[in-house]
């Protein structure tokens, strides 16, 4: 499991997705201004995870995206996991840094296992704070603190 800035970026949208009130689809221009990010790399992301079934597309004017499932079904370890399927997995090393490393990616991954999308949100949510702020929040308390 790599954390990077892409895996930042899709917990983000995905965030952004789930903390959406209104029954409408986000759009991806939507999101893009939100985080800040190109529209063309938000595209290469939500390919990704459209093609491992954790957001559906829909077409046409007032088309979007919504999540595939419910918030508490999808964790934070299948949007990364997602992120990273393109990438080919090289065969382990057997130097004692590497398998050190390696026991931690694990435990890591076990741990965001447990951590979903709805976890995070009623955690952080906040009636008195602006969504985009919320989403800030949630990523930061995840990526940086550890999470709940």
């Amino acid at each position: 499991m790599k954390l990077s800035a892409k895996g930042r970026y899709a917990i983000k949208a995905m965030i952004n997705i789930a903390l959406n009130t209104s029954k409408e689809p986000k759009t991806l221009l939507q999101i893009a201004k939100h985080q800040g990010i190109s529209l063309s790399y938000l595209e290469q992301l939500f390919a990704l995870l459209r093609k491992n079934n954790l957001v559906s597309g829909i077409r046409g004017p007032g088309g979007g995206y919504k999540l595939s499932d419910e918030p508490d079904n999808i964790t934070i370890a299948q949007i990364i996991n997602a992120i990273n399927s393109d990438k080919i997995r090289k065969e382990p090393v057997e130097r004692k840094d590497e398998v050190i490393w390696s026991k931690f990616n694990a435990k890591l991954c076990n741990y965001l296992e447990t951590v979903t999308l709805g976890s995070l949100i009623s955690e952080n949510n906040s009636a008195s704070m602006p969504e985009s702020a919320q989403t800030d929040v949630i990523v930061e308390d995840v990526m940086i603190n550890g999470g709940i």
